[in-house]
């Protein structure tokens, strides 16, 4: 937000539309079959960083390390408002969606559906 003088002409507000959707997080096994978070996972669990590693890539995966949690072998990613999230690989996310989706909760409505149900 900003704040303008009743005096002074509100300057023009630029929008950009794109063509395609943009997408966040993005989970995909890495070629090996390693999920994305397996560095940050044998990190905080021996304190090792994975072979022929640089220094800027040890520093990287020391910063990342500092937002996860490890509870036995289940890595959590904490959240900004101290909500501890489970990672998961790209087929346990596929699982939780068709659950979610499908599942027992029914068929996943769009927005304006739910708000009228609760």
């Amino acid at each position: 937000m900003f704040e303008i003088s009743q005096d002074k002409e509100m300057s023009m507000i630029k929008m950009r539309s794109y063509e395609q959707p943009t997408y966040c997080y993005l989970v995909e096994e890495e070629s090996d079959g390693k999920p994305w978070y397996f560095d940050i996972k044998h990190y905080l669990k021996i304190r090792e960083y994975p072979e022929t590693t640089s220094e800027n890539d040890k520093r990287t995966l020391r910063r990342l390390a500092s937002s996860f949690i490890l509870n036995g072998d289940v890595l959590y990613k904490i959240n900004h408002d101290i909500v501890l999230l489970i990672c998961v690989d790209a087929r346990e996310a596929g699982l939780i969606l068709k659950e979610i989706h499908e599942g027992a909760f029914g068929t996943h409505m769009n927005g304006h559906s739910m708000a009228k149900r609760f």
